[in-house]
């Protein structure tokens, strides 16, 4: 929990002390990060740090919260070039969209998706619990709410049985970048290549592995 100290402090104050924070978090886990090398960092006495936040861990959440709210804001703005509203698009549609959207914010903030990625990574136990169980039920309604509508529609298989959907597409979302060892040098390249590689990923969920889908008229 943030204490009253760094609320009082100035926007520039504060934006210090978090820049610090993303970039030791970034770095490295979330046991190896150094409070220490944060405080050296933003160049604050320890004092001071603990007169801002209780622990580690609330400077911790209080950082992952920053982070949501940035990349909710960076959706939104994205969602304004769209052609029809999110929720006209199919499953598929809203899919390919998210994804697409979530690579564009990684590539404009790769310390971000690398704080989620050792989130992700983290150890199972109580604080990781703690840590992602903020996140997660929000997290899996949205995904069931998706899958619901989707099987509403007709555009998934019911046979698969809805649970399992959920827990491949929920899988899929927060590991997405480990399906490419070499993530990182494709966010780097063209726009055109990681939209290539996605919509391999887009039509194995689509179609599977049995068969090449057919192609349509457009192809």
């Amino acid at each position: 929990m943030v204490k009253p100290g760094f609320v009082n402090l100035s926007r520039e104050e504060q934006e210090k002390i978090l820049e610090a924070a993303v970039d030791e978090f970034s770095q490295k886990d979330y046991d190896s990060a150094s409070i220490n090398q944060i405080i050296q960092n933003a160049g604050i006495s320890k004092g001071s740090m603990y007169h801002y936040f209780h622990s580690k861990e609330d400077l911790y959440m209080y950082m992952l919260n920053r982070v949501m709210e940035e990349k909710a804001k960076f959706l939104q703005t994205v969602m304004q070039n769209l052609d029809r509203p999110l929720h006209e698009l199919d499953f598929f549609e809203s899919l390919a969209f998210q994804m697409e959207a979530a690579v564009q914010f990684a590539k404009k903030n790769y310390r971000y998706h690398m704080i989620n990625n050792h989130l992700q990574n983290m150890p199972d136990n109580e604080l990781k619990e703690r840590i992602w169980g903020k996140f997660r039920d929000a997290f899996d309604q949205y995904i069931a709410s998706m899958v619901d509508q989707a099987i509403e529609a007709g555009e998934v298989r019911k046979g698969l049985g809805r649970d399992f959907i959920i827990r491949v597409l929920g899988f899929i979302i927060i590991r997405f970048a480990d399906i490419y060892p070499d993530y990182r040098e494709l966010l780097q390249k063209g726009d055109d290549v990681m939209i290539k590689e996605m919509k391999k990923l887009f039509d194995f969920l689509k179609f599977g592995l049995s068969q090449d889908p057919q192609p349509t008229e457009e192809e």
